[in-house]
């Protein structure tokens, strides 16, 4: 009887430690916000952190960043695009960066509703150039599929929400919910910080999307708020709206980084086989962080676009 008591108790321990854990990191406080650049913004699910970058009148740019990188891995092309006259938004996902963790799904609902009101906080009542990086991408696309009269362009970079696993383990894991979130729970802390730290590994990477990143990891809300997109957004297939971004005239320019590991080639195939006026350009020797190692770049493929009358 004894030992079915030890394992019961192990079973139990097992369950509960991810919540434990989460509980044992740091909430976020006033203190860590005071320096932080920008503003702060009371929305319908909680305080967000943004900050506009860039000339005070020109054509807006709305950047929405992944579910690792916070809002400072979009600065450096946020510069070089105020540059080129844009005034530019950021903002942190909740959850992410300096924004509060909302609880609950994260699903299209939860991120539109944040955008929109951010939106209305701010006054942006024009059109306006929507740009979506890694998971931000699955964002942004789905923001201009159900907003199509506000968004003048979809701009995507590394973006996911165009291809998903195909290995069996995947296969296996995506036929039991309920085992796969398990699993995460236990897994996905451990494996967001071996690819945090791979990725900002790279020399190019500036020292404040490291700390930035780095930091995230170590907040409570950040890894539940990952898993919930996991759950959500990051289930979908976007080839439907990009389909009708083809057949509404849309213009979207895809960016990809040459080097990408989380990204396969062949989702370029695959765009423009579903999208056929999309426009793409690859970052060569660029990896998944192409957005905060190769701003100029990046900026210069918009800019190009833009001559050949993209936008």
């Amino acid at each position: 009887m004894i030992w079915l008591l030890v394992v019961a108790i192990l079973i139990v321990g097992f369950l509960f430690l991810p919540s434990v854990q989460e509980t044992l990191r740091k909430p976020l406080t006033d203190s860590m916000r005071r320096f932080a650049p920008g503003r702060f913004a009371e929305l319908s699910q909680g305080q967000t952190h943004y900050r506009w970058i860039g000339p005070e009148r020109g054509p807006v740019a709305v950047c929405v960043h992944g579910i690792t990188t916070p809002s400072e891995g979009f600065a450096g092309l946020a510069e070089q695009l105020g540059n080129m006259g844009y005034r530019v938004l950021l903002y942190d996902l909740y959850g992410r960066g300096l924004s509060d963790h909302a609880t609950g799904p994260q699903d299209r609902a939860f991120f539109h509703q944040q955008l929109q009101d951010l939106l209305a906080h701010e006054g942006v009542v024009e059109d306006f150039i929507l740009i979506g990086y890694s998971a931000g991408g699955c964002i942004a696309t789905s923001f201009a599929a159900e907003n199509l009269p506000r968004v003048r362009q979809l701009i995507l970079i590394a973006s996911v929400g165009l291809h998903a696993p195909r290995t069996p383990v995947a296969s296996f894991m995506e036929r039991r919910p309920g085992l796969q979130d398990l699993i995460l729970r236990w897994t996905y802390p451990m494996a967001a910080r071996r690819y945090i730290k791979s990725h900002l590994s790279d020399p190019r990477s500036p020292s404040t999307v490291i700390r930035a990143q780095s930091a995230q990891t170590r907040r409570r809300g950040f890894f539940p708020a990952n898993l919930a997109a996991m759950r959500g957004i990051l289930r979908c297939d976007f080839a439907p709206e990009h389909r009708l971004f083809h057949r509404q005239g849309l213009p979207v320019l895809a960016i990809w980084g040459g080097e990408d590991k989380i990204i396969p080639g062949h989702v370029i195939g695959r765009l423009a086989e579903i999208n056929r006026s999309a426009k793409q350009a690859v970052v060569e020797g660029a990896g998944h962080g192409v957005v905060y190692t190769h701003p100029a770049e990046v900026a210069e493929i918009i800019a190009e676009n833009q001559r050949g009358g993209l936008a």
